[in-house]
């Protein structure tokens, strides 16, 4: 699965980020929620990565632990993509 990282000038930046969320909410994985579920789950389960852009490259990929229905603060409905806490970079 391939995602923009918005507003991250690198994977530093992505790292620190993921980082400063996890203290603050105490969670044992990083999160990216996204408005539409995968349709290709199991495959996604079964080995998947989120590979993010920067820039218009695609220099970092996370392990895709699993995915969680969400509820948006909206109320609308959405899917937590659950991310290894491990980022690769990728060239």
């Amino acid at each position: 699965m391939i995602k923009l990282c918005v507003g991250a000038e690198g994977v530093e930046d992505l790292s620190d980020w993921q980082t400063a969320r996890l203290a603050a909410s105490g969670a044992a994985n990083p999160v990216h929620v996204t408005r539409m579920r995968p349709k290709r789950t199991a495959e996604l389960l079964a080995g998947g990565s989120l590979y993010w852009v920067f820039k218009g490259q695609i220099l970092a990929r996370q392990r895709i632990v699993r995915l969680d229905e969400v509820t948006r603060e909206d109320g609308a409905s959405a899917c937590a993509i659950v991310l290894s806490r491990d980022i690769t970079r990728t060239y």
